[in-house]
Parts: structure tokens; C-alpha cells; sequence
């Protein structure tokens, strides 16, 4: 299964607007600073890399079907 790159950055930047709207007190919390450096690892892996991201499977015992 291919995800095209414009869906991802646009998820991507949808997730950003969200975490950037949250109050100042929820932005000091331990949760949100390590969602913010997660997103910010996503950013940097998908401007990266160029044409789509592809489904990789992480067990070499199961196949991957492609719907």
C-alpha cells in the first residue's frame, strides 16, 4: 500500500495546528513536549525522502497484502 506524500504532510501539518492550539499549561506537560519532538521526527522523515512512502513490514514471517 502506497501513501502519497501530499496526505502525509497535509496529517502531518493537521497535527501540528492541533498541538499548536493547545493551552500553555497542557504545553509544559512531559506528554506533549514528547508528541511534539515524535511529529517534528515525521516532519524530518517525510520531507526527506522523495516520491511515497511505502508500507514495510517489520516481521519477515508475514507477508504484507496489498488491498
Amino acid at each position: 500500500m502506497d501513501i502519497k506524500k501530499a496526505n502525509v504532510k497535509l496529517l502531518l501539518g493537521k497535527i501540528r495546528i492541533y498541538l499548536n492550539s493547545q493551552p500553555v499549561e497542557k504545553k509544559k506537560e512531559k506528554k506533549f513536549i514528547d508528541a511534539e519532538k515524535a511529529l517534528a521526527k515525521l516532519e524530518k522523515l517525510c520531507t526527506e525522502k522523495v516520491g511515497d512512502l511505502q508500507l514495510v513490514s517489520c516481521r519477515s514471517k508475514f507477508p504484507i497484502i496489498d488491498g
